[in-house]
């Protein structure tokens, strides 16, 4: 089954080299950068991340847009060191889409036989709970065309009653994060003891930066360190 959860790397800034010529402010010139060789900068890049050096990792940045369930965006949202932006139920209708139930999950739940009369609900009851919400906000609409409320009535009452749709159901972010926030993201996310949907969240947003190619040397030496910097 394909993923719901998505991952767009929509831009970046930086690169091995505007890493390097970082360390190197402290002790070179504009013209002495220039000359640095490209074997110049993987030595260092390598070397500022061995020692933990990580300031000069932060002149890389990501811009992400994210599909993840409010769930996993919730402890995505932990990490502080990010500028975050996303849907907002004020000014948008939420879409009609959750998280269905995993492979894994129906593999675990195949082995409670006879408590499984519960566990079939989930999907009924995530279907529910959009059905209803969305009947409202087409009735809401009704009523402000009809001026019984104003727009402002409107959006409150959209931001309020979109507390009723479940935590699996999804949504949208754009994160941008600094290198040295991203290694420390893999260090917490991409790891066997996270939960299991932000585990793949973590792991896409890595191949997407290692599809980019932004700084190959960087990410090769941080997965050698195991993101420790």
């Amino acid at each position: 089954m394909e993923s719901q959860i998505k991952v767009e790397l929509q831009s970046w800034m930086g690169s091995d080299r505007m890493i390097a010529e970082s360390a190197w402010t402290s002790s070179t010139t504009l013209q002495g950068k220039q000359k640095r060789t490209e074997a110049d900068v993987e030595r260092v890049v390598r070397t500022l991340i061995k020692e933990k050096h990580a300031t000069p990792i932060e002149s890389v940045v990501f811009r992400f847009w994210l599909k993840l369930p409010i769930q996993t965006d919730r402890q995505h949202m932990t990490h502080r060191i990010a500028s975050q932006n996303g849907m907002s139920g004020r000014y948008r209708t939420m879409p009609a889409e959750w998280l269905h139930v995993t492979e894994d999950i129906s593999v675990i739940t195949a082995k409670l036989q006879e408590r499984r009369m519960h566990l079939p609900h989930y999907e009924n009851l995530c279907q529910q709970a959009n059905d209803w919400y969305q009947a409202l906000i087409l009735d809401l609409k009704e009523a402000e065309k009809a001026a019984e409320i104003t727009n402002k009535e409107y959006k409150r009452l959209r931001e309020f009653y979109r507390g009723v749709l479940p935590q699996n159901n999804m949504t949208e972010r754009i994160t941008i994060l600094n290198l040295r926030s991203f290694s420390n993201y893999q260090k917490l996310r991409n790891s066997e003891h996270a939960q299991l949907e932000i585990q793949q969240l973590a792991q896409l947003m890595l191949e997407a930066v290692e599809n980019s190619n932004a700084c190959p040397i960087a990410i090769k030496s941080l997965k050698e360190v195991n993101w420790d910097i």
